[in-house]
């Protein structure tokens, strides 16, 4: 683990006042950190690491791009089918002697797969839509559903985990009553794991575990990409959470527990841009009127469960009202969105 990297204690209770992002500059910081918050507030730390940082933040362009951070979240369907994918992933990636690590997230599971250093967080993007064909093509295989439980969220240089051995608040083991309930831990996971019952780790997972979980020797050399503008295939639009219609990047950049600053303010951006027409100046009287629909989309996404857990009507109002009065329209493809890898696959727009 390399330091200094961002933390972050958020609440699991929703709509909760939120801590905002944390830097710590050692180890020694780190551990304290976690003993003051675990058990008391849900722990995370950034999924990548950064080479350098401001004061109270990251330099956004130093992110060293050597893994995936995988995120297997069965949702509404029963957690046993995020184990099936968990466990198929497993045993490709350790058919290949890949370096990886796994983790029981306390509802559900997370794996980080390490490569060389890539160039473009893309490369990592394509490696993971090789690894969704593959868990498709499983499943199929197998009489299973055929929608893999894995999150593409994960693939952002944003991104926030768990900590190991810290308690998820936000799970229940059932073991407790409603006024005193009973959370899991995220744990750790090793190869032999994968051979025992799913109760077996829940139980486990009662407390902190302390293994070691690295399995593997060699790097994933990740796939090659096209440039943008050479890609002939576009991703899907996503479906949308209220009305408007938003990117595939956007839309993946802000479905996560706590988007980054950035991404909120991009995603205001990009719907002043659809109800204003893309006008840079609106007029008073449609200032109102937009900023209004704005909100009303924004807390459309924040009643989604785990996205968004430190929305505050009044902080979000505040940044919507300046970037609506303001003139702030939407980031380009290519000046922002794909240099500072939001972009996950060309779309539409990109045309535009």
């Amino acid at each position: 683990m390399k330091f200094p990297r961002e933390v972050w204690a958020g609440s699991h209770i929703k709509n909760a006042p939120q801590f905002k992002r944390l830097i710590v500059r050692s180890k020694d910081e780190y551990v304290n950190w976690v003993k003051m918050y675990n058990t008391r507030m849900n722990c995370y730390t950034s999924v990548y690491d950064f080479d350098k940082f401001h004061i109270n933040s990251k330099v956004d362009s130093s992110v060293i791009l050597d893994r995936a951070f995988l995120d297997f979240d069965s949702h509404d369907r029963p957690l046993e089918e995020s184990f099936l994918d968990v466990k198929e992933t497993a045993r490709y990636f350790y058919e290949n002697d890949y370096v990886f690590k796994m983790y029981f997230s306390g509802k559900g599971f997370h794996m980080f797969v390490y490569g060389e250093v890539a160039n473009d967080i893309r490369q990592i993007q394509s490696f993971y839509q090789q690894l969704v064909n593959h868990l498709i093509e499983f499943r199929k295989n197998n009489n299973h559903d055929e929608r893999p439980t894995l999150d593409s969220s994960g693939i952002q240089t944003n991104r926030l985990r768990r900590i190991p051995n810290t308690m998820n608040l936000s799970s229940d083991s059932k073991l407790g009553d409603e006024q005193n309930p009973v959370p899991f831990y995220c744990i750790p996971l090793v190869m032999s794991d994968m051979n025992r019952d799913l109760g077996a780790i829940l139980y486990d997972a009662l407390s902190p575990r302390g293994i070691k979980n690295n399995i593997g020797n060699t790097l994933v050399k990740w796939p090659v990409v096209t440039t943008v503008e050479a890609a002939d295939v576009e991703v899907e639009i996503p479906k949308s959470v209220g009305k408007i219609p938003l990117l595939p990047c956007i839309h993946n950049a802000i479905m996560v527990e706590n988007p980054s600053h950035e991404a909120r303010v991009y995603l205001i951006q990009w719907y002043r841009d659809i109800l204003s027409m893309g006008e840079r100046i609106i007029p008073f009287e449609k200032q109102k009127e937009i900023t209004q629909i704005i909100m009303g989309e924004i807390e459309s996404i924040a009643e989604q469960d785990n996205v968004w857990l430190d929305w505050d009507k009044y902080t979000t109002l505040k940044y919507v009202r300046g970037i609506v009065n303001g003139g702030y329209n939407a980031p380009g493809c290519k000046t922002k969105l794909i240099p500072q890898g939001y972009c996950i696959g060309k779309c539409w727009r990109y045309a535009e």
